[in-house]
């Protein structure tokens, strides 16, 4: 779930990311409907570890 919108775990087939300084970087969410990319601040490893334990193969 963002601010603008909600996916639904079906809907997403992967996650990734680029840090491209200790700042910043780029989430990518790949989803049925195409691949969303968003702006961290943060490294999403933790929440990408866990989407691995939940999601369909």
């Amino acid at each position: 779930m963002t601010e603008e919108k909600e996916y639904p775990i079906h809907q997403v087939f992967d996650l990734s990311y680029k840090m491209l300084s200790n700042r910043y970087g780029f989430f990518y969410l790949h989803t049925n409907k195409g691949v969303v990319t968003l702006h961290i601040k943060e490294s999403p490893a933790e929440f990408i570890k866990k989407f691995r334990t939940v999601e369909r193969k």
